[in-house]
């Protein structure tokens, strides 16, 4: 005959043990726990817990509010639950649409609400309750009014917005272009956009992801300043457009991004000859891995003077550095590549001399002269730098 196990109840702990106990637990018992009463409640406040992520997907029946601690969906009026790559993918039935009701109940969120309501009261509560932190606002297409959504004052001030669902019409986006952004990200992960579609807006969000990249053209890239971080999945642009667009990162006298990943058709060759045609290019050792490395036109107007290009079978990565800083990858760096800007530097000043020179007429032989000199004092200085 096994022993009956008894209870205790929690309250009865000493303030520091109680708060230990709760700390051991998982963050849905934590949420269980909290909404008991309001003492429960300013116990679990004064664990001050930490929540590594929080998501508040707006994605009609399936809505939810996602404490990632690990994963774990809060709210959701219906018994299923996005699940798979990202947390987002696929639909899979959960437990929590009873423990959701009565969330609904305990945080006395009525039941004639919508569901945009019920989710913003709950996202408050659970956000007051925890040290989350910055959070992500994921929005589906079949969501009509995203000004809407955007305009909530909690809702606001997302760390990044992310759009996922099948097709976005030129309205859904507009709207979302046109949002007042500080330091906020944008993420269209999921979703086929109009290809004829344009909007001045569509690089002015910190950082940018676009899964479907078709309707990006060359002139958008031109447009490009300040940005930290650009995705472009699926694309039109060719190899010359690239060329153009380097090219017009080397004459710029303002940043134009920190990184940036342009995807290419898989299994094709990537013609060096026309990617870099006309621009002086150098190869650097970094990280196990040879890169090309291309620098600016006027380093003084500039805080990153070298840009450091790679490519695999699918995707052209480009990231910018300042010659004195450390470059860094995950949580490895290296050493900073102002040797290799000094080296660009030099080609590029034997590169205008030799182009000189093919100018000059026989009949000037002492501009020849000069010129030749000067070239072989360049050639002097790369010598000594290897």
């Amino acid at each position: 005959m096994q022993p009956m196990l008894s209870t205790f109840p929690l309250r009865k702990l000493p303030f520091v043990a109680l708060k230990h106990v709760i700390k051991l637990m998982e963050i849905d018992e934590i949420v269980k726990i909290a909404i008991t009463s309001r003492y429960m409640e300013s116990i679990v406040k004064s664990c001050c817990i930490r929540i590594r992520r929080t998501i508040v997907s707006l994605y009609g029946e399936y809505t939810y509010v996602g404490l990632y601690n690990p994963k774990y969906p809060v709210f959701q009026p219906s018994q299923y639950t996005r699940t798979g790559k990202g947390g987002f993918e696929t639909l899979s039935k959960t437990s929590s649409s009873s423990f959701s009701q009565k969330l609904k109940s305990v945080f006395r969120l009525p039941e004639t609400s919508t569901t945009l309501e019920n989710t913003r009261q709950l996202f408050t509560r659970i956000y007051k309750l925890f040290q989350c932190g910055p959070f992500k606002l994921m929005i589906n297409s079949s969501t009509e009014n995203i000004k809407k959504t955007l305009e909530i004052p909690e809702f606001r001030n997302f760390e990044a917005l992310i759009l996922c669902g099948q097709h976005f019409k030129k309205k859904q986006l507009d709207e979302v272009m046109e949002f007042e952004r500080e330091n906020q990200d944008l993420q269209i992960l999921e979703g086929v956009i109009p290809v004829d579609y344009y909007h001045p807006n569509l690089f002015k969000y910190t950082d940018v992801h676009y899964c479907d990249a078709r309707w990006i053209r060359l002139e958008h890239l031109l447009s490009i300043k300040d940005n930290f971080q650009i995705e472009l999945g699926m694309n039109n642009l060719t190899i010359p457009d690239l060329n153009k667009f380097l090219h017009h990162w080397m004459n710029s006298e303002y940043e134009l991004f920190k990184f940036m990943s342009i995807d290419i058709e898989k299994e094709s060759s990537i013609p060096l000859d026309v990617l870099f045609r006309g621009i002086t290019v150098l190869r650097g050792y970094r990280f196990g891995k040879w890169k090309r490395l291309i620098s600016v036109k006027s380093p003084n107007t500039r805080n990153r003077q070298i840009m450091s290009i790679s490519w695999s079978k699918s995707r052209i990565d480009m990231s910018t550095w300042s010659i004195h800083e450390r470059p860094k990858q995950g949580d490895r760096d290296n050493e900073p590549y102002a040797p290799e800007f000094e080296i660009l530097q030099l080609l590029k000043q034997r590169r205008v001399l030799t182009l000189k020179l093919e100018r000059v007429g026989d009949d000037s032989l002492e501009k020849q002269e000069e010129l030749t000199g000067k070239i072989e004092e360049t050639n002097n200085q790369l010598q000594l730098r290897g």
